[in-house]
């Protein structure tokens, strides 16, 4: 009998131990994913669907380059037979087996070599474009949620603050103090919050599963975000003196213009370029007339040169003019974009200058509002204010706090666009340089 209840306890106890590491794993499991801005940009550039699909792309244009002098390969045939008259079927026979070796070089060999390379070029560009626009997204949407987190808590603030003034003159109109006037402007007041709370709240959960899909990773995933707008609100200043410009847009732009002017080459090629062709064969065959067998195999070498380029009104002159156009075009494109990028870039700094200013007034603000906060405690320690008066003023100190956070959050999106369009890696201007993963 004890040694049936020493065997139950054990196995009980195996049981709990079991549950409980169970319930730990399970614990552990539940834990939030614990994200810095760079922790986001590596998981988005490691698993974000455009890039995924922007590094396909790039690797057929890899495979391209390396297989572009295919054109000049030669096409290999193996053939054979056997035919007999209708008339003496047995004696009348012929029959043959064939090998043809067959080569066509011409001009356009030369240009469609380097079309596949400068398309792969352009295709890494390309590549990198997708990188940095995940990458810009992901950082933008970080401090967006950092800000939203912020502004969730004050309007969670100004609901308790509301609630708390409303319980107080529920109170207060019971000992006879203020007037139902009084009581039903507060639960006004109360009622009024909660929706704003609400739709802070919507708006986050919106935008945190947009960054989880930019992030590739699941919807259920639970994220912590580890990071502060603060340190924007210390920026003193922005200088791009030094820094050169890289413009991917401008870079694609002039590596179209190389392809276009390969294409004018090509189309030369096939309008003036002469096309040379060669074929051999090895062609033995046996018929009952003949004794043994006889090669009618053949060696052919032929010229072409076309002619339709000197008539102007040719479809191959026509190709030259628009390949001559489309030159044309790239660089008025390109002479346009280096105007609007230096725009782009004077507009850039003057909005960055213009937040700065605003976030030195906005800590003046925020100042005022502390000394406030302590005098009006202060104040309602000695008894000559109210609990709401105090809550008051701690709300208007909470909101002056978000309002310089949301300066700080502008001027941190001011920052990454005109990193965008100098094409330097985010993070220079701001002091907070980080390297990200590049493909090849």
């Amino acid at each position: 009998m004890n040694n049936q209840r020493a065997l139950f306890c054990a196995a009980l106890a195996i049981i709990l131990s079991f549950g409980t590491a169970q319930a730990q794993d399970a614990g552990a499991s539940a834990q939030p994913l614990s994200l810095s801005i760079q922790d986001a940009v590596d998981l988005a550039l490691k698993n974000n669907v455009q890039i995924k699909q922007s590094q396909i792309q790039l690797d057929a244009a890899k495979r391209s380059k390396k297989n572009s002098w295919n054109s000049a390969s030669p096409s290999i045939t193996a053939s054979g037979g056997l035919s007999k008259a209708n008339k003496n079927f047995s004696e009348n026979y012929s029959a043959y087996v064939q090998g043809s070796v067959n080569v066509t070089l011409s001009t356009n060999l030369y240009t469609d070599i380097k079309n596949a390379a400068l398309k792969y070029q352009a295709g890494l560009i390309n590549y990198e474009t997708a990188c940095r626009s995940v990458e810009m997204k992901v950082r933008n949407a970080f401090y967006n949620l950092l800000y939203q987190a912020d502004n969730i808590n004050l309007q969670k603030t100004n609901a308790e603050t509301a609630r708390q003034t409303y319980e107080t003159n529920r109170r207060k109109y019971g000992q006879g103090a203020i007037s139902q006037l009084d009581v039903l402007s507060s639960q006004v007041n109360y009622e009024t919050q909660l929706p704003a709370l609400q739709s802070a709240q919507i708006s986050y959960d919106a935008d945190l599963a947009a960054f989880k899909q930019t992030l590739g990773i699941e919807q259920d995933s639970e994220i912590s975000l580890e990071g502060s707008l603060d340190a924007f609100s210390d920026l003193q200043g922005v200088s791009v003196e030094g820094i050169e410009s890289r413009s991917l847009e401008l870079l694609a732009l002039e590596k179209n213009l190389e392809i276009a002017r390969n294409s004018l080459l090509d189309k030369r090629f096939s309008a003036y370029g002469p096309t040379l062709s060669a074929g051999w064969s090895y062609r033995p065959t046996w018929t009952n007339s003949s004794n043994g067998m006889n090669d009618n195999g053949s060696l052919s070498l032929s010229v072409t040169l076309p002619l339709d380029g000197f008539l102007p009104w040719s479809k191959k002159a026509d190709a030259v003019s628009a390949a001559k156009d489309s030159i044309a075009n790239y660089e008025l494109q390109i002479a346009d974009k280096k105007t609007s990028l230096a725009v782009s870039a004077q507009s850039g700094l003057k909005k960055i200058e213009q937040s700065i200013s605003a976030i030195q007034s906005l800590k003046s603000s925020v100042g005022l509002a502390e000394q406030s906060y302590r005098m009006t405690q202060e104040a309602y320690n000695r008894g000559s204010r109210n609990w709401t008066e105090l809550l008051n003023a701690r709300t208007s100190l909470e909101k002056a706090r978000l309002n310089l956070k949301q300066q700080a959050y502008n001027l941190a999106s001011s920052i990454l666009t005109l990193e965008n369009t100098l094409g330097v890696p985010f993070g220079t201007l701001s002091g907070a340089q980080n390297t990200p993963v590049q493909g090849e």
